[in-house]
């Protein structure tokens, strides 16, 4: 069993409590016995729970929570976990073979579940900051570095653009899994858009299904 990876769970709790049970049930259920620490907004019992109170919704403290949660784990190797994501096993299987590089998981797909669009899936070709796989140490450097001057939170997302990025400021490369990760994009978040190739949208993903498939399940 593998013992060098943390999972760290961030949440702002915006989803629609329903839906975002049903992502941590599936997220508990395919890390096995991997530690689990959740930063949330919210107390939730979920794996370690760090609650850092109703700071608001912006990419400051997404980033923030994120830290917090690295901070905590004790592993080698800590991997993100999204409240609005789905995983698959081979994502938590995934070791880095380099100290200094963020590894994000591809295949990655949005699945838009938002009112008045067309819903469906689209690829990411960039992959997703909230599906990458990463040295502890080495993304505590990189986050310690791009909130250097940032406030401790920020309740909304005015001024969040003055912050680098993440995967702009640190070397990043890609890893490969057969079964692709879901991003959900609904109206509880913090942006309506994201970046995806809306020319290849398809109506069905591998080991998913269809969109009403996976609208069934979770949404």
């Amino acid at each position: 069993m593998r013992n060098d990876l943390t999972v760290i769970y961030y949440t702002a709790n915006r989803e629609k409590p329903v839906f975002e049970e049903k992502i941590k049930k599936a997220l508990a259920e395919n890390i096995g016995d991997l530690p689990l620490i959740s930063v949330s907004q919210k107390p939730i019992d979920f794996g370690k729970n760090i609650c850092v109170g109703d700071v608001g919704v912006s990419e400051i403290n997404c980033r923030r929570q994120f830290l917090i949660g690295c901070e905590a784990a004790k592993t080698k190797y800590v991997c993100a976990a999204e409240a609005d994501f789905m995983y698959p096993k081979e994502y938590f299987e995934f070791v880095p073979p380099r100290d200094d590089t963020v590894y994000l998981a591809m295949r990655c797909y949005v699945l838009f579940a938002q009112r008045g669009k067309r819903r469906i899936f689209s690829p990411k070709p960039r992959g997703s900051e909230g599906a990458t796989v990463v040295n502890r140490e080495y993304i505590i450097k990189r986050l310690k570095f791009i909130l250097n001057g940032a406030p401790q939170w920020r309740e909304k997302t005015d001024g969040d653009r003055l912050i680098p990025q993440l995967l702009g400021s640190c070397r990043h490369e890609f890893f490969w899994t057969e079964v692709p990760t879901i991003t959900f994009k609904t109206d509880n978040q913090m942006h309506r858009r994201t970046p995806n190739l809306i020319k290849k949208r398809t109506a069905e993903i591998p080991y998913w299904g269809t969109f009403k498939d996976v609208a069934e399940k979770y949404l």
